[in-house]
């Protein structure tokens, strides 16, 4: 179904599913670990420690902060603990017939995938096992995909310790394993290279040629260093959660801006999800008058911040945030619609449902729901 032929204002009975959503998880099961991580490495792979009133990630010898709610949140849309105290996982986590059954109940065509035990392996440091464990989540998530790869959509995980080895799995990624993006978190882990540093050149070059989007995705969970967040907040999830990821993805796209990656490489298409969208409008504002005030002179850039951000840049959406219509208008190709099903943070059944009663964005529903995830992932349109 084409953009033109896609119903505005509502959902219909009988209506054919023709929504893109640019951000939906996986929850991989436990025995990921068992069948495509080898034995020496599995003791760095992330699993869950369930207490009376709370539980905690574990990966290798760092354990995470309480998060007050039961494992099974992870994959029950809606189910907060501050909602419920007995949450129940919808089958779709794991099970891809059962996902496209709840995505076509929100008139969701495409998904594009990203894990959830994949947030947090990039926490670890050592070479090996870093990329094992990010080469296992792939190869899982392939398996996933397989069911239906034209609607079930694949996106990489990259690990974070070496450079050289990223760009070596998303060329797997993408060459083998069929993905249409790669991702990593926004955070600089100490011992990791910088997303700035010349290593990570011959990545965005290849990404570029390629034609694929490179994400950046946040996540928090206790194994991967937010020791800032900690000693501020203690071990206060819920303002850990509302601060992280929004202010990781200023940095990442302050670090993309200024240190030129973007002014380089013009084909190179960069997402920044999982932190709504509007808050980028008056930090691009900011990030243009720096660049007028101080300069950026690391970054070599001929364009403004905001002219970078409108060719290359996009952020995601899950509701119609205030001030939705301005972000829109000021930059109509950079916004696309998340899910973030099956988390507990997200909304199932009833996704698409806001944007899609929406009565002030107008023709910018269809440009989120799908216009705009077929320019990020590369597609002429869904089949």
């Amino acid at each position: 179904m084409t953009a033109t032929e896609t119903p505005v204002g509502g959902t219909a009975a009988g209506v054919r599913p023709w929504a893109f959503d640019a951000d939906g998880h996986v929850v991989e099961p436990a025995s990921i670990w068992e069948t495509h991580l080898a034995p020496e490495f599995r003791g760095y792979a992330p699993r869950v420690v369930q207490f009376d009133d709370h539980f905690r990630f574990v990966c290798n010898d760092r354990i995470g902060f309480r998060i007050h709610a039961r494992v099974e949140s992870m994959g029950a849309p809606g189910q907060t603990a501050h909602r419920t105290s007995t949450p129940t996982a919808v089958r779709g986590a794991t099970d891809p017939a059962a996902r496209l059954d709840d995505m076509a109940v929100d008139l969701i065509r495409a998904a594009a995938l990203y894990p959830t035990y994949g947030l947090m392996v990039q926490g670890v440091t050592e070479r090996e096992p870093a990329l094992a464990l990010c080469r296992a989540i792939n190869d899982w998530m392939a398996e996933y995909c397989a069911h239906d790869p034209a609607h079930l959509v694949g996106v990489g995980t990259l690990p974070m310790a070496d450079a050289g080895d990223a760009l070596a799995e998303a060329r797997r990624c993408v060459e083998e394993l069929g993905f249409r993006g790669v991702w990593r978190r926004p955070e600089h882990i100490e011992g990791t290279p910088h997303v700035q540093d010349e290593v990570y050149e011959p990545l965005w070059s290849y990404l570029e040629e390629a034609g694929v989007p490179f994400a950046v995705h946040p996540g928090l969970n206790g194994v991967v260093p937010v020791d800032d967040l900690r000693r501020r907040f203690g071990d206060y999830f819920s303002a850990m959660h509302a601060a992280h990821f929004v202010t990781e993805q200023m940095l990442a796209l302050t670090t993309f801006v200024a240190y030129g990656i973007l002014e380089r490489h013009p084909g190179l298409r960069v997402a920044f999800l999982e932190s709504g969208a509007v808050w980028a409008l008056s930090y691009l504002h900011r990030l243009d008058e720096h660049a007028e005030v101080f300069g950026f002179e690391q970054g070599g850039l001929r364009l403004a911040p905001s002219d970078y951000f409108r060719r290359q840049c996009f952020v995601a959406v899950e509701e119609v945030e205030p001030g939705l219509e301005l972000m829109l208008a000021e930059y109509p190709e950079s916004v696309v619609f998340a899910s973030d099903y099956p988390h507990a943070d997200g909304t199932f059944p009833g996704s698409t449902s806001e944007l899609l009663a929406s009565e002030t964005l107008g023709d910018g529903v269809e440009r989120i729901l799908l216009d705009n995830s077929l320019r990020l992932y590369g597609l002429d349109q869904l089949p």
